[in-house]
C-alpha cells in the first residue's frame, strides 16, 4: 500500500523504517502548543547542535507546498535556553497551534546538500533535476543564497553513469515507489563518509501546468546523438579535431532569438545571417572560406553554434593550413578546459584581429606547443588583415557603411509597391540579406576590431580607464539617439518619435513581440506619464593633446598599422557608431516582414500565435511555386507539425556548451544559467526589492531567499534574481502561483538589468530584453 504524503515531519516519520537507499536522522516531532514538553526528548538525541524546523499542515500538500513561508532554525545549542527560544521562534512563524515542530540532529561533515526533482516542475519533463551546493552549507540551495550551484539534470529512461548522482536518483526512484507518486521535491545530503540522507520530500504542485512527460522519447534523443557523432567528423575545409556547439558563441543565439525559439524566429535567423551571409561576410573580411557551412544548427528546436566552424571563420586565410589546424585545436582544447568562456570566445579563447597588445598577448601560446616562428606568422596574418579592414578611405567597413545607406530606398520602393503580400516578403528578405545583415555583419566586425583595439590602449597604458570612458561617451550611437528621444517624449512629438523609431520590437525575429507603433502605450505610457523637468544635454566631446597624438601615431607606426593617430580614432568611431546604425537600419526591413507574415496570416484566417510556429521557407516557396493544395492548408499542416515538435523543444534539457554525446543525455551544469519559471511573456517596468511601489513591476533580487515570500502578495509582475537556482524556495512558490521569474541570472547580466528601466521577461523562449 502506498504511502500518503502527510507533514514534513510525518512524512519523514513513516519513512524512517521503511527507507533503504538513504538514512532519516532521529528525530523528534511536538505540536506548536506542546513544544515545551519535548525538551527532554531533544536533550536525548545526543547531538551538541540540532535543526528545529517548522512543519505545518499548510505545507508540502499536493496543492501548496509553501515552501521556506515558514521558520527553520539551524545550528541551535541543545540547551534549555536556546531550545526554548528557537521553539518558540518557529512556533509563532506558524499559523496554527495544532502545527508541528520537527526537531533533528545537525548533520556534520556535509560534502553536498541540495535538491532533487524527479520531473521538471514546470513541465513535466522527464528528467531528474538535482542542484547541489559543496560548500557544507545544509540550506544554501533552498534559500537560494548559494553562489557556487551545480546542477545536475538526467534523462530519467536510461541509466546514469555517474555513480555519486546515481545515489541520489536511487533514493528519488524509491521515494517514487513507496508513495507511487513521480513528481516529488527531495531534499538530500551527503557526507564525508559517502553517506546519503534524506532530509525531506514532497509532492511537487504540478496542476495548471503543461504535461510534457511523453514529448522527450528516447528514439529521438538517440538520433540527436547518432547526428552530433556524425559532426564530429572532419568536414570539407574545416580544420579541428572534434566538434563543439554552443548556445552563446558568436552570433550568439541564445541571446537574440531565445534559448527555445518559435520556428519563425528560428528560421529567420537562418535564413538572413547563420545559414550563408555570415561565412559570405567572413571571407570577404579576409577570414577562411567556409560559404555554404550553416554556422547554426537546430537540435531538436534547441538552436546551437557549431563553435569549431566559428574558430575556423577566425583564421586569416593567408595563413599556413599546419598552423591553422594546430590553432583550431588549440581553441578547440582552450575552451574544453575553460566551458565558462562560451559566451566570450572572442575576448578569451580566439585571435581573431590584431591590436595594439597582441604580441604580448600571442606569447602563451608557447606554452601550448607552438613556437616563435608561429607565433610570428599568425601574428603578421592578423596585422594584414586588420589592416585592410581598418585603412584609412578604403577600409572594407566603409563599403559596407555605403551598403546600408542603400536600404531605405529599397524599403520605401517595397512597401509602397502593389506586389501582393508573398512577393513583398520574398523581395524585402532578399534586399535585407544583401544591403542589410551581409553589410551589418562586416561593419560588426569591424565594430569588434575597434572595440579590441581600444581595450588594448588601456592594456598597454597609453589610454586611461577614463580616457577611454571618455570616448565611448563622445560617440554618437543609435542608442544613445534613442535614450535622449525617450527622456524628451511627450505627446506632442509622439508621431515624429514614431516615424523614427517606430519599427523597433522588444524581440527583433519574434512575430509575437509588438512594434513601438503598434503598442506604443504598452511601452512609453509611464514615460508620458512622468513629467521630468527637461535639462539640457551636454555633448560630451573628446580630444586628445598634442603629446598623446605623438605618443598614439609612434605606437600605430611601431605596431605596423597603416593610419594615424586622427585615422584610427576616426575608425574607432566611425565602426562603433556604424554597426548600431546598420543594426537599425536592416531590422526595418526585417520588423516588416513580420508586419506582412502577420497580415498574411490575417487573410488566411490563421493567428499571430500560430504563424509564429511556421518556418519563413514555407513562406518563401510560394513565390515560385506553385502547389495543389492552396497556401492556408499548406501553412496549417506545417503549423501543426512544428507546434508538435515544439513540445520536445520546451521539454528537452542540453548543456549550454554540447562537448560530447553522452551530454544529451545527461550532464552538469555550474555558473550562472537563468532558470526560467512558468510559460509567460511579460514587459513591465522594474523594480528594486525596497521600493515601496512594486506593484505590476518586475522586481530585481540579489538571491531567491523564502524572506522575499511577501512579494508574492504585492501583485509584483514577474521578478529576476541574481543568485539561486531553480530547486530555491522562492522559485517553487513562484511555479506553484503561476508568476513569471529567472532565478540566478549572474552577476554581469543582473547588473545589466539593474541599469535598465523596462523588461521583456520571456520565460517560453527564455529571454530577457532590455527595452530602457
Amino acid at each position: 500500500m502506498a504511502l500518503k504524503f502527510l507533514s514534513k515531519a510525518q512524512n519523514l516519520k513513516q519513512l524512517k523504517p521503511l527507507l533503504k537507499s538513504a538514512e532519516i536522522l532521529p528525530l523528534v516531532i511536538t505540536k506548536a502548543k506542546d513544544r515545551q514538553k519535548a525538551l527532554l526528548a531533544i536533550q536525548s538525541l545526543g547531538s551538541e547542535y540540532v535543526i528545529i524546523r517548522s512543519s505545518s499542515c499548510n505545507e508540502d500538500s499536493q496543492e501548496c507546498s509553501n515552501a521556506g513561508a515558514f521558520l527553520s532554525l539551524a545550528n541551535i545549542k541543545n540547551e534549555e535556553s536556546s531550545l526554548l527560544k528557537a521553539l518558540d521562534e518557529v512556533a509563532d512563524s506558524m499559523p496554527n497551534d495544532e502545527d508541528e515542530i520537527l526537531i533533528q540532529p545537525m548533520l556534520k561533515s556535509i560534502t553536498l546538500c541540495g535538491v532533487g526533482f524527479s520531473v521538471d516542475k514546470e513541465n513535466f519533463s522527464p528528467y531528474f533535476c538535482l542542484q547541489y551546493d559543496k560548500s557544507g552549507s545544509s540550506s544554501g540551495i533552498t534559500d537560494g543564497t548559494s553562489k557556487e550551484v551545480v546542477s545536475f539534470f538526467h534523462y530519467r529512461f536510461v541509466e546514469c553513469k555517474n555513480p555519486q548522482m546515481q545515489k541520489i536518483i536511487a533514493l528519488i526512484l524509491e521515494l517514487e515507489s513507496l508513495f507511487e507518486c513521480n513528481y516529488l521535491d527531495v531534499e538530500f545530503a551527503m557526507t564525508k563518509e559517502d553517506k546519503l540522507y534524506c532530509l525531506q520530500v514532497r509532492p511537487l504542485v504540478m496542476k495548471d501546468k503543461i504535461n510534457l512527460y511523453e514529448f522527450v522519447p528516447l528514439e529521438a534523443l538517440k538520433r540527436l546523438q547518432k547526428r552530433f557523432i556524425n559532426l564530429q567528423k572532419p568536414a570539407l575545409d574545416v580544420y579541428g579535431e572534434r566538434a563543439i556547439f554552443g548556445v552563446m558563441p558568436d552570433w550568439n543565439p541564445a541571446e537574440i532569438i531565445g534559448l527555445r525559439p518559435k520556428r519563425l524566429a528560428l528560421s529567420l535567423y537562418k535564413e538572413i545571417i547563420t545559414d550563408n551571409i555570415w561565412a559570405y561576410q567572413r571571407d570577404n573580411y579576409g577570414y577562411l572560406n567556409l560559404r555554404s557551412h550553416p554556422l547554426m544548427h537546430s537540435f531538436l528546436g534547441i538552436p546551437y553554434i557549431d563553435v569549431r566552424l566559428s574558430f575556423n571563420s577566425f583564421i586569416p586565410k593567408s595563413l599556413d593550413k599546419k598552423i591553422t589546424k594546430k590553432l583550431v585545436d588549440y581553441y578547440l582544447q582552450s575552451l574544453t578546459t575553460s566551458p565558462h568562456l562560451h559566451d566570450k570566445i572572442e575576448f578569451g579563447v580566439v585571435f581573431s584581429c590584431y591590436d595594439l597588445n597582441t604580441p604580448k598577448k600571442l606569447q602563451k601560446l608557447l606554452d601550448f606547443g607552438f613556437n616563435e616562428n608561429e607565433i610570428k606568422r599568425l601574428e603578421f596574418s592578423l596585422l594584414e588583415l586588420t589592416n585592410s579592414i581598418i585603412k584609412h578611405k578604403k577600409g572594407l567597413y566603409l563599403k559596407d557603411i555605403k551598403k546600408i545607406k542603400r536600404l531605405k530606398a529599397y524599403y520605401e520602393e517595397i512597401k509602397e509597391s502593389s506586389l501582393p503580400l508573398i512577393d513583398k516578403i520574398y523581395w524585402l528578405i532578399e534586399e535585407c540579406k544583401r544591403y542589410g545583415t551581409l553589410p551589418f555583419a562586416g561593419v560588426a566586425r569591424a565594430g569588434f576590431v575597434a572595440v579590441s583595439m581600444l581595450n588594448s590602449l588601456v592594456e598597454i597604458g597609453i589610454f586611461t580607464p577614463a580616457l577611454k570612458e571618455s570616448f565611448l561617451n563622445s560617440l554618437k550611437s543609435v542608442s544613445k539617439q534613442l535614450s535622449e528621444a525617450t527622456k524628451n517624449l511627450n505627446e506632442t512629438n509622439k508621431e515624429e518619435f514614431l516615424r523614427e523609431f517606430g519599427h523597433l520590437r522588444a524581440g527583433t525575429y519574434n512575430i509575437l513581440s509588438p512594434r513601438y507603433d503598434e503598442a506604443f502605450l504598452d511601452y512609453f505610457n509611464d514615460v508620458l506619464k512622468v513629467q521630468v523637468e527637461k535639462q539640457s544635454v551636454i555633448e560630451e566631446t573628446f580630444c586628445l593633446n598634442d603629446k598623446q597624438k605623438k605618443e598614439l601615431d609612434n605606437m600605430l607606426c611601431e605596431n605596423g598599422l597603416e593610419v594615424n593617430a586622427e585615422e584610427f580614432l576616426k575608425f574607432l568611431r566611425l565602426a562603433i557608431e556604424g554597426r548600431e546604425y546598420a543594426k537599425f537600419e536592416f531590422t526595418k526591413l526585417l520588423s516588416l516582414v513580420l508586419v506582412y507574415i502577420g497580415e498574411l496570416g490575417e487573410y488566411y484566417g490563421i493567428s499571430k500565435e500560430d504563424i509564429a510556429h511556421l518556418d519563413i521557407k514555407n513562406i518563401l516557396s510560394l513565390y515560385s511555386s506553385l502547389y495543389s493544395k492552396n497556401p492556408r492548408e499548406r501553412f496549417l499542416d506545417e503549423i501543426e507539425r512544428h507546434k508538435e515538435e515544439y513540445k520536445i523543444t520546451q521539454a528537452l534539457k542540453l548543456p549550454s556548451l554540447l562537448c560530447n554525446d553522452e551530454e544529451i543525455f545527461s550532464f552538469f551544469s555550474s555558473g550562472a544559467v537563468a532558470n526560467f519559471i512558468t510559460q509567460k511573456s511579460i514587459t513591465a517596468f522594474v523594480a528594486l526589492e525596497k521600493q515601496k511601489d512594486i506593484k505590476g513591476k518586475i522586481v530585481l533580487i540579489y538571491a531567491a531567499d523564502p524572506g522575499y515570500d511577501y512579494l508574492f502578495a504585492k501583485e509584483i509582475a514577474g521578478f529576476i534574481t541574481c543568485y539561486g537556482g531553480a530547486n530555491s524556495h522562492m522559485a517553487i512558490r513562484a511555479s506553484e502561483i503561476g508568476l513569471p521569474a529567472a532565478i540566478g541570472v549572474g552577476e554581469e547580466a543582473f547588473n545589466q538589468y539593474l541599469q535598465s528601466k523596462k523588461l521583456t521577461l520571456d520565460c517560453q523562449s527564455g529571454q530577457i530584453l532590455c527595452l530602457l
